[in-house]
C-alpha cells in the first residue's frame, strides 16, 4: 500500500461491526528515534473531556451500602466535585469521596474502595480535606478533573498496571445499573494510531450516552451524531489525512473470563477529503 495514491472527495460506509480484545498500546521502537529507543505506541490526548458537562446515575440494589441506593455524580466543566455527589437510601444517605488511597463510599457499615489508586500522586485528583484535628470530619470530599485523570488511568493500563478495582466493588458492579449522558467539548483527541479535533458541541454534536443493566457483565456507550475534523490515521507504516468525518456508533465494552473485550457497531460512517500523506 505504501506505493498506492489515494485521493477520494467522500466514502460512505454503514453497518460495520468490530469485535475483539481490547488491548492498551504497549511501547513500541519508533523509527523517528535513535537506534533500539522505545517510546509510547501514542500518547493519550482527551481534550473533549476538559470541559465536558452531564451526569451519571446509577441504581445499586442490595449493595454493600446495607440498602439499595440511587447515586448521582454530577459532570461540571471537566470535573466531578464529590460534594455534589449523592448517595441516597432509607435512613441517613451515604457519601462519595476520593482519598490518597483511592475512590471511596462512605456507607453506615464504615468505608468502602471502589478503585484503589496504584501509587500517589494521581493526576487531576484533589484529595479530601478533614478538619485540623486528627480523627476529625471530612470537611471536603475532595475531587476529579476528567482529562489528566483518564489520560494517566490510560498511560498505567499501556504500562502493565492493572485497573485497580477492588473484589468488593467486582460484587457491588453486579448489582449495578447505570445510564448517563456526558456533552464532551470541543477539541484535540489522540488515541493509539487516530488523531482530531472534535467539534461541534454547540449543534449538539459529541454527546455520549452511558448504560447497563449490570456494569460488572458489561457497559454500552453509544455517540448518535460523532463530529471530527482534521484527522489524522496511521497504519502500520501508511499515514492518512481526513478533512471530516461525521458518524454515529455504539460501543459494548465486557469481560470474558479475564479478558476486557469490545463491539463496536457503526451504524453510519463518513468520511470528506480522504488522502494518504506522503
Amino acid at each position: 500500500m505504501s506505493g498506492l495514491d489515494l485521493n477520494m472527495a467522500v466514502v460512505e460506509l454503514s453497518g460495520i461491526t468490530l469485535s475483539g480484545p481490547l488491548v492498551a498500546p504497549v511501547p513500541r521502537t519508533d523509527d523517528r528515534s535513535a537506534p533500539g529507543t522505545t517510546v509510547p505506541a501514542a500518547s493519550w490526548s482527551l481534550g473533549p473531556l476538559a470541559t465536558a458537562e452531564g451526569a451519571i446515575r446509577a441504581e445499586i440494589v442490595d449493595a454493600h451500602l446495607v440498602f439499595d441506593a440511587d447515586v448521582t455524580v454530577p459532570i461540571r466543566q471537566g470535573r466531578i466535585h464529590f460534594n455534589d455527589a449523592t448517595v441516597e437510601h432509607v435512613g441517613p444517605d451515604s457519601r462519595m469521596g476520593v482519598s490518597r488511597m483511592g475512590i471511596y463510599v462512605d456507607a453506615p457499615n464504615g468505608r468502602s474502595y471502589l478503585y484503589q489508586f496504584p501509587a500517589t500522586p494521581v493526576s487531576g485528583v484533589q484529595y479530601e480535606q478533614r478538619g485540623a484535628l486528627l480523627g476529625a470530619r471530612v470537611s471536603d470530599r475532595g475531587s476529579l478533573e476528567l482529562q489528566p485523570f483518564a489520560e494517566a488511568l490510560l498511560g498505567q493500563l499501556g504500562g502493565g498496571h492493572g485497573l485497580g478495582v477492588t473484589e468488593q466493588a467486582r460484587l457491588l458492579f453486579d448489582r449495578t445499573a447505570v445510564k448517563g449522558e456526558v456533552r464532551l467539548a470541543d477539541g484535540q483527541l489522540a488515541l493509539p494510531g487516530v488523531q482530531a479535533d472534535m467539534v461541534g458541541r454547540a449543534k449538539g454534536h459529541n454527546t455520549v450516552r452511558v448504560h447497563s443493566e449490570s456494569v460488572g457483565r458489561g457497559l454500552t456507550v453509544e455517540v448518535d451524531s460523532l463530529s471530527a475534523r482534521n484527522a489524522q490515521i496511521h497504519a502500520g507504516d501508511v499515514r492518512f489525512h481526513c478533512d471530516e468525518i461525521t458518524a454515529a456508533l455504539g460501543l459494548r465494552l465486557f469481560i470474558e473470563g479475564t479478558q476486557l473485550r469490545f463491539t463496536m457497531e457503526i451504524a453510519k460512517l463518513r468520511l470528506s477529503g480522504l488522502r494518504k500523506m506522503a
